[in-house]
C-alpha cells in the first residue's frame, strides 16, 4: 500500500503539527491504493564535505543533498507539496540570527554524518546546552521549514506520535474516519526534502516506546488503518536525552550520537550580539556588562544560557545602571546575576 489515496482538506501541506506549533488538522485515510561514552575525534574539515555549517545563518549552503545509501533509500509517494517555510517557534528558540555563531566542529561533523547516512541524531548533554535548539538551527540553515516537535512524557506512546483517529467502538465525530497525524507520523510523509523532527527527552518514556520506535526507523514509515505512509526522504530526526537513563541498544546503534557542551565565552558573546543588536533609541547592553556576565556564566555550575540572557535583558533595560548608582558596579553585576538564579521555593 502507498499514500496514493491519503488526502487532506488542505492539499496535504497542513496535515502536520505546522500551525502555531499546535495540533495538526485532520487527515483522511481512504481505501488503500547506555549509556554514551567518550567523544571520539571527528574530522576537523567537516565543513568541506557537509551540508550543515553550524553558523545559524539561513541558506548557509547551496550544495545538493548527498545520495542516500541504498539501505536507507525509501520510495514513498506520490511526492507532496513543500511544507510551510516559516516557523513561528524558531524566533523564540533561537532569536534572530544576524551574525554567524561560532561552529562547534564535533557538532558540525556529527550532524553531517547523520545527514549523509540518513540516521537519527541522538543528542545528550546537560540542560541548557542547546540540545533541542539544534533541530531549529539545522532546519533554519538548510531551509527545511517548520520543525515538527514531539515532547515526550512518561505516558507517551508510539501511536500518539504517529496518529490519532477513530477508535473501535467510538464515534468518529463526523470526520468520516478521518485521522490526525502526530509529529512523528507527519515527518514520514513523502516530501522531496526531509522534514526536521525533534523528539524531546526520549529518556522520559517507558522502555517500550524507544523499542517500538525502532520499527518505524527501520521501515521508513508506518501503517494506518487503511493506508501505508512511507517517506521519500528520511526525516532529519533530533532525539534528545539527558543521559540519566540508558536507552535500548537497538535504538542507539541506529543513531549518530552527539554530546553537547556548555556554551563557551565566544558563543555567549555571539548569542548576545544576535539577541541584543544596537537599535535606534534602544541600545543593547554595554560591552563591559556582556563581559561581566560572560565571566559569571563561566564560573557558574548548571544551566547558564537563560540566566545570561535574562541578566543582559535587565542590563539593557537600565536595571544594572540603577542598581550600581552610588555603589559598586561589580556588586551590582553580582546582584543581577543572583536575581536570575533559579532557587528552590
Amino acid at each position: 500500500m502507498t499514500t496514493d489515496h491519503l488526502t487532506t482538506d488542505q492539499q496535504c501541506g497542513s496535515m502536520t503539527t505546522d500551525q502555531q506549533c499546535g495540533p495538526a488538522p485532520p487527515v483522511r485515510a481512504s481505501p488503500p491504493q547506555s549509556s554514551y561514552g567518550g567523544t571520539p575525534l571527528m574530522p576537523p574539515n567537516s565543513q568541506s564535505w557537509g551540508l550543515y555549517r553550524g553558523t545559524g545563518l539561513p541558506g548557509a549552503t547551496q550544495q545538493e543533498w548527498p545520495q542516500a545509501p541504498a539501505w536507507r533509500s525509501f520510495d514513498g509517494g506520490p511526492e507532496l507539496p513543500p511544507p510551510p517555510v516559516d516557523d513561528p517557534c524558531a524566533p523564540a528558540v533561537l532569536g534572530t540570527i544576524r551574525q554567524p555563531l561560532p561552529a562547534a566542529p564535533d557538532e558540525v561533523a556529527r550532524v553531517n554524518v547523520a545527514l549523509h547516512l540518513r540516521r537519527p541524531l541522538l543528542v545528550t548533554g546537560e540542560p541548557g546546552t542547546g540540545k533541542s535548539s539544534l533541530a531549529y538551527r539545522i532546519s533554519g540553515e538548510l531551509g527545511l521549514g517548520r520543525v515538527l516537535r514531539w515532547p515526550i512524557t512518561s505516558l507517551s506512546t508510539l501511536r500518539e506520535g504517529l496518529y490519532d483517529g477513530p477508535h473501535e467502538g467510538h464515534d468518529t465525530g463526523g470526520h468520516d474516519g478521518g485521522i490526525r497525524l502526530g509529529p512523528l507520523g507527519a515527518a514520514f510523509l513523502p516530501y522531496r526534502r526531509p522534514r526536521v523532527l525533534l523528539i524531546d527527552r526520549l529518556d522520559r518514556a517507558e522502555i517500550s516506546l524507544p523499542e517500538d520506535l525502532c520499527t518505524v526507523l527501520t521501515a521508513g514509515g508506518f501503517s494506518l488503518p487503511d493506508a501505508t505512509v512511507r517517506c521519500r526522504a528520511f526525516p532529519v530526526m533530533v532525539i534528545t536525552t539527558t543521559g540519566e537513563r540508558d536507552l535500548p541498544s537497538d535504538l542507539v546503534r541506529r543513531c549518530v550520537t552527539l554530546r553537547t557542551q556548555r556554551p563557551g565565552p565566544d558563543l555567549l558573546r555571539a548569542i548576545a550580539a544576535n539577541r541584543f543588536p544596537a537599535e535606534p533609541g534602544r541600545p543593547g547592553p554595554a560591552p563591559d556588562a556582556v563581559d561581566a556576565f560572560v565571566e559569571r556564566a563561566a564560573a557558574t555550575e548548571g544551566p547558564v544560557l537563560e540566566r545570561f540572557l535574562d541578566a543582559l535583558r535587565l542590563a539593557a533595560d537600565g536595571v544594572l545602571q540603577a542598581v550600581a548608582e552610588g555603589g559598586n558596579w561589580q556588586e551590582a553585576v553580582d546582584t543581577l546575576w543572583q536575581w536570575t538564579a533559579p532557587e528552590e521555593p
